[in-house]
């Protein structure tokens, strides 16, 4: 094992994570990325393959073969991001760039783990893939947002399963840093359509707003989890005409729900429809109130008797010779392709390099309150944080592809 961790290659881990921040891959326009990523694999000696998702959208598989009856491992990663024009920036420790914290930076630690298990000639009994899918980030086509830059939330995930790339087990490198998170809530967009008074239409639809986001204590007391908080927000507002205010006298009310596994989104859509009858009836300047769903995607959990997890488990603490730590509740409600493959019977985990949205991270050096904020200079990953990821997965990859797949598929 130890000749294995000596094997990752520092520079290469930079070399591949700023070769993806300065390619653009903004959702819709993935290809350049998939190609480059193709390369890669091949320079590993994976069969690579790509799936036309849609024209100029391909999903990118790299496939390791082992030498037989091993389990197979999948590593899989989304390649497009949510646009963010900074510069690619090598600092100390770390790297900032496009889309590497969401979540670029999970590639170069796959593929410099399978190059560390090639350089330490370790036996590899089942196969290692590594999969570029197009289209998670939560994007959906709605009103004027229209076409390929729009279709997101898991589009090239789900393709990939449809189409008949399987494993035993995934990892997603989501940024985590380096926790262990085993599943995800699911996702439920609405719009709530509110019809008010000319004089007073947008005034009404905050008073349906604000109870939509009271609701949220209700909601969670009924879904209670034992490692998962679901939450509600209001993510956006939109009424009236900008160039004749007053106009148009309907406000869309844009609300996100984060649901646990096995939550009903019908039921989901009429709690939400109960609050705002409740605001209609008191309010005497709201005509009607619509609600129709736009986006869901489900929500997954597994045990932690799963062997990926106990896998997981095992390589963190030969790393960092401590337990590997649990993320968070409220980091469950960061949804990912996990819910899309663990669907077809895959058990999946997300542990990966950086500190994304609800974690901070301590050495960050550009970053002040804004760490929260959707855009800016906090995204950077830390060079060392991907080295002991790198080495996490090489260590689980060894462990894994090496069980009998009956073994694994009877646990």
């Amino acid at each position: 094992m130890q000749q294995v961790l000596e094997q990752v290659d520092r520079q290469r881990i930079v070399e591949i994570a700023c070769k993806l921040a300065d390619t653009v891959s903004i959702t819709g326009e993935e290809k350049e990325v998939a190609e480059y990523l193709g390369s890669e694999f091949e320079r590993l000696g994976m069969q690579v393959e790509y799936q036309e998702v849609e024209e100029g959208r391909p999903n990118v598989i790299g496939t390791l073969k082992g030498s037989g009856g091993g389990a197979t491992l999948m590593f899989c990663a989304h390649m497009d991001h949510f646009d963010n024009p900074q510069e690619t920036v090598v600092e100390d420790d770390r790297i900032y760039g496009r889309g590497l914290v969401n979540m670029k930076a999970a590639f170069p630690c796959y593929i410099e783990a399978v190059a560390a298990l090639q350089k330490a000639s370790v036996q590899l009994k089942g196969d290692l893939v590594i999969s570029g899918v197009v289209g998670e980030i939560e994007k959906a086509q709605i009103g004027r947002f229209q076409g390929k830059n729009y279709r997101g939330a898991g589009v090239g995930a789900r393709y990939m399963m449809d189409h008949g790339v399987m494993a035993d087990m995934c990892i997603i490198g989501e940024p985590t840093g380096l926790q262990l998170q085993i599943g995800n809530a699911g996702l439920l967009w609405a719009r709530v359509s509110v019809d008010g008074r000319a004089t007073k239409f947008v005034l009404a639809a905050c008073k349906v707003a604000q109870a939509i986001q009271d609701w949220e204590k209700e909601y969670q007391r009924k879904n209670p989890h034992k490692f998962m908080l679901p939450t509600v927000q209001i993510g956006a507002i939109d009424g009236g005409n900008a160039f004749k205010p007053g106009t148009r006298p309907t406000t869309d009310i844009f609300v996100i729900v984060k649901m646990l596994p096995g939550a009903v989104p019908l039921a989901i859509k009429r709690d939400i429809e109960q609050v705002c009858e409740r605001v209609r009836k008191r309010e005497p300047d709201i005509l009607d109130i619509r609600v129709d769903l736009y986006l869901t995607t489900p929500g997954y959990e597994i045990s932690k008797r799963e062997y990926v997890v106990k896998a997981m488990e095992q390589a963190h603490r030969t790393v960092f010779n401590q337990p590997v730590p649990y993320a968070k509740p409220i980091r469950y409600g960061i949804t990912s392709d996990g819910s899309r493959i663990a669907a077809y019977g895959v058990p999946a985990i997300t542990y990966g390099p950086g500190f994304g949205t609800h974690l901070v991270d301590p050495t960050e050096t550009k970053a002040g309150p804004e760490w929260d904020a959707p855009s800016g200079v906090r995204r950077g990953v830390g060079i060392e944080n991907m080295i002991n990821c790198t080495k996490v997965y090489a260590m689980a990859a060894l462990d894994i592809v090496n069980q009998k797949k009956d073994d694994v598929a009877k646990g």
